[in-house]
């Protein structure tokens, strides 16, 4: 059966179908204007997920990459003032101007008369590479590990780890050796006991401890600190939980403790001749493992020599001497293999940021073409559509009017 055209029906096909071509024109002209496939999401459900999930991705890429980049600041730095340091303690003959070039003109008998000048030189050397480890990146300190605010390397008053508070004197006029030594909280650049506290000697501390200590509750404060304090960032190493603790390998620890990078803390024992011949051998339990507290003790022995003659001021002094100049020789090399480390970090830092900008050019590539339109397919679209439109309306006019025609017939 053939369906009947009526009026009503005819204005309500044709009234769908502009709406239609309206609809159609009006997203077209949104479409132009914002760029944008979809402006909500119930527009298209499925690209509006998939488009706030690769927005998210972006988004920690972005703040990796930040990151990343400000370790890469923090590193450059740090690699400024370890390569001070490297060429300060740099153990080559040639090496004009460090301190064991110094150093080996003071073990020459033809300078030895300069031996006072040539140990404030190394002193000053000391001083400087204490500087170099206190550098700022930023509002914090490079070398300080996690504890950032505040400055990692200090010298203090040479402590006697032999003090007893409780201890006193029996006769003030006559005090025996032991007396004065029980009683005396400082020790002189020499070791001398002494109350006075202006003039004891000087000790390299690393955050309020001393490096060089023979305490074994000061070694544990320090090895606790150097080896279980971590700072980490997430620079898209894939962050990762496990059993409620950060999982070390899927972030980056950025904490550097100035130690590390100065030959470690801590004494050992070392032999040192003095004489020509080697006449007296002494042997010592306390000779520093850190190159500062090395440098600086071998600056004031040197400065205890005799100014006329550059003479020892003992035989004692000489075999100390001789047992620093090993020790430092030897952590001048753990200073080394610190830098290489530092320059390795360095490069795997520049080689991340690298990744993480790849990856994040391409989400944002893929983030692109999900929710922004090609700008000549839109306006391609938006000219068809206005053509649909006009056409609709042309035709309705005609339409219209035969039907209103054929109402006023009946």
């Amino acid at each position: 059966m053939i369906p009947r055209m009526t009026t009503v029906g005819t204005l309500k096909g044709y009234r769908f179908n502009l709406q239609r071509s309206t609809y159609t024109l009006n997203k077209a002209i949104t479409t132009v204007t914002t760029g944008r496939n979809f402006n909500s999401f119930a527009e298209d459900p499925a690209t509006a997920s998939h488009s706030f999930h690769l927005r998210r991705s972006y988004l920690r890429i972005s703040s990796q990459h930040s990151l990343n980049e400000s370790c890469v600041r923090k590193y450059e730095v740090a690699y400024s003032s370890v390569d001070s340091v490297e060429k300060v303690v740099d153990t080559s003959p040639n090496a004009e101007g460090s301190a064991y070039y110094a150093i080996l003109r003071a073990m020459n008998a033809a300078t030895a008369s300069a031996r006072n000048a040539l140990g404030q030189e190394i002193t000053a050397h000391a001083n400087d590479m204490v500087q170099f480890m206190n550098g700022r990146y930023g509002d914090n300190f490079t070398f300080s590990g996690a504890d950032g605010l505040n400055v990692p390397l200090t010298w203090e008053a040479k402590l006697n780890p032999k003090y007893d508070a409780t201890a006193s004197i029996v006769d003030p006029d006559n005090p025996t050796e032991e007396e004065i030594l029980l009683t005396s909280r400082y020790l002189t650049a020499d070791g001398k006991p002494t109350s006075n506290k202006q003039a004891a000697g000087r000790a390299l501390y690393y955050r309020g401890i001393d490096v060089s200590s023979t305490d074994p509750n000061d070694i544990a404060k320090l090895d606790s600190i150097t080896q279980n304090e971590k700072k980490y960032v997430d620079i898209g190493l894939g962050y990762d939980m496990n059993g409620g603790e950060v999982e070390s390998s899927s972030v980056y620890n950025i904490a550097m403790h100035a130690v590390d990078f100065l030959g470690g803390y801590g004494v050992e024992t070392r032999t040192g001749t003095a004489g020509s011949n080697g006449g007296q051998t002494f042997t010592f339990d306390d000779i520093p493992r850190n190159i500062v507290s090395i440098t600086d003790e071998i600056g004031t022995i040197l400065q205890r020599c005799d100014p006329d003659n550059g003479n020892f001021s003992s035989p004692e002094d000489e075999a100390r001497f001789n047992a620093l100049v090993s020790a430092f020789e030897e952590s001048s090399y753990r200073v080394k293999d610190k830098y290489t480390e530092l320059t390795t970090q360095a490069q795997f830092l520049k080689n991340n940021q690298g990744q993480l900008e790849a990856n994040a050019y391409t989400v944002n590539e893929q983030l692109q073409a999900i929710d922004y339109a090609d700008p000549a397919a839109a306006i391609s679209d938006f000219i068809f559509a206005r053509y649909c439109y006009d056409t609709a309306l042309k035709v309705g006019n005609s339409v219209l009017s035969q039907s209103l025609m054929d109402y006023l017939n009946l």
